[in-house]
């Protein structure tokens, strides 16, 4: 029984499609999601001080709301991608859907 709900959800989690992006230089795409990643990973989410950083402060506090009305959310992956698409969108690039 166990096996089978481990296995169930491992197979939802792998139905999360690939993400696609357009608008850059494809060169340089690589090199910006791990630019992106690295940055995004380097986010101290548990810091209030982030609610003043002009690129992820609105981030850090949607999340936070978040995290009030659903406290089973993961606040610190909601932000990590957040501030991950945030750098990316600067960087010229803009996700498909």
């Amino acid at each position: 029984m166990l096996l089978a709900v481990a296995a169930l959800l491992s197979a939802c989690a792998s139905d999360k499609p690939a993400e696609t992006w357009s608008g850059g230089d494809p060169a340089h795409l690589a090199a910006d999601q791990a630019a992106c990643h690295d940055e995004s990973a380097k986010l101290d989410v548990n810091d209030p001080s982030n609610y003043s950083d002009p690129r992820y402060g609105v981030t850090s506090a949607m999340a936070e709301a978040v995290a009030r009305d659903n406290p089973l959310a993961n606040r610190g992956a909601i932000v990590r991608q957040a501030s991950f698409d945030t750098c990316m969108n600067d960087k010229g690039w803009r996700q498909d859907q």
